[in-house]
This record gives structure tokens, C-alpha cells and sequence, in this order.
């Protein structure tokens, strides 16, 4: 959608914004202006994790770029465009976020991924994590990022209670409501 405003073919790169590093964020906001999804980052690999810095970490450094954020709404069954943003993360806020990469780096190292399984009323196992959630923190949070769960990248050390060697891959967000505070309605 954001490269067909622009004009530009859909299996072609932005060059002016590869050549900047600008990451382009497309977001559809629901009628109360907050965004119907919570904003995905690259999966992340568990054995990576654990052998990074917070300064040299991917997370943070994506987190360091520009962004282009364009924000779409329905009205009357349309997709209008809203707003077109440039933005960065603030400093504080990257502290913020450094709380939920540093968590989620002591989770993994520990093997203490999965903190309870249950199973529905269908009979499908239901794994619960340890992971930030978006209670931990207004800003970031944790959560499954795969095709399903047996997509899944390997574990540097055995998840204590499944005691398995791999687990279903994850990747960080920002949380859709800082999004809409912080990104869309800040001027």
C-alpha cells in the first residue's frame, strides 16, 4: 500500500530510503485511532540473544534507526491515508526497551522460557512464557512470531519445564498503544 502511493512497484526497494536506513512502517488504525495491531520486529534467534550486548544488540540497533511510519484508517468501508511520520525512538524510551531485551536475554539463558502449558477445551496444548509482556512494559513486549509452532529456532540451553532443545521463534513489538501516543497523535 505504501509503495503504491509512492509509486513505486510493489517488488521494488525504496532506494532513497535503503540508502538512508529509513525503515517504512505501514499501520491500520481501527476507528479509536489505536492501531489494530501491536508493530513486529525480525524474529530473533535464541542462541544470538544470549551472547549479545544490549549496545550491540539487533533489537537496538533497529530501534536506532528512522522510521517512516504511515498510518491508514478505515471510513465508510475505505482505506484513507491518515498521516505520514518520520520518527525516532526517544533515548528514555530506548532504556525502556532495554529493560525488555535484557529480561528476555536472562529467560533464555536460564532455560526458563515456558511457565506453564494447559491445554483448551479442544484438547490443543497451550504454552504460557516468562517473557515481558505488555504489562511489563508500556513501550515493548514478547511474543510468537512464526508460521506456526513448529517453526522454531534452536534453544542454547533446555527450556526447564518442555525440556526441549527448541522452541517456537519470537520477536520483539512495540506495543500498538505506544504507537498510537507516542508515534501517531505526538506532534
Amino acid at each position: 500500500m505504501t509503495k503504491a502511493i509512492l509509486g513505486i512497484e510493489l517488488d521494488k526497494e525504496i532506494e532513497e530510503f535503503e540508502k538512508a536506513e529509513i525503515i517504512v512502517k505501514t499501520v491500520r488504525l481501527k476507528e479509536n485511532d489505536l492501531p489494530k495491531e501491536d508493530i513486529s520486529f525480525p524474529n530473533f534467534k535464541y542462541e544470538e540473544i544470549v551472547n549479545q550486548n544490549w549496545e550491540d544488540s539487533d533489537f537496538k540497533d533497529v530501534l536506532e534507526h528512522k522510521f517512516l511510519f504511515v498510518f491508514f484508517q478505515f471510513e465508510n468501508e475505505k482505506l484513507i491515508l491518515r498521516k505520514v511520520k518520520f520518527w525516532n525512538m526517544s533515548y528514555l524510551d530506548l532504556i525502556e526497551v532495554e529493560k525488555v531485551w535484557t529480561k528476555t536475554k536472562q529467560i533464555v539463558a536460564k532455560g526458563e522460557i515456558v511457565k506453564e502449558i494447559k491445554t483448551n477445551k479442544k484438547g490443543k496444548e497451550i504454552r504460557f512464557t516468562n517473557f515481558p509482556n505488555k504489562k511489563f512494559s508500556s513501550i515493548s513486549h514478547v511474543r510468537p512470531h512464526a508460521t506456526n509452532a513448529l517453526d522454531t529456532y534452536e534453544l542454547p540451553k533446555k527450556d526447564k519445564l518442555t525440556k526441549q532443545m527448541e522452541y517456537t521463534k519470537h520477536c520483539f513489538w512495540l506495543n500498538n498503544t505506544y504507537v498510537k501516543d507516542q508515534i501517531y497523535l505526538k506532534k
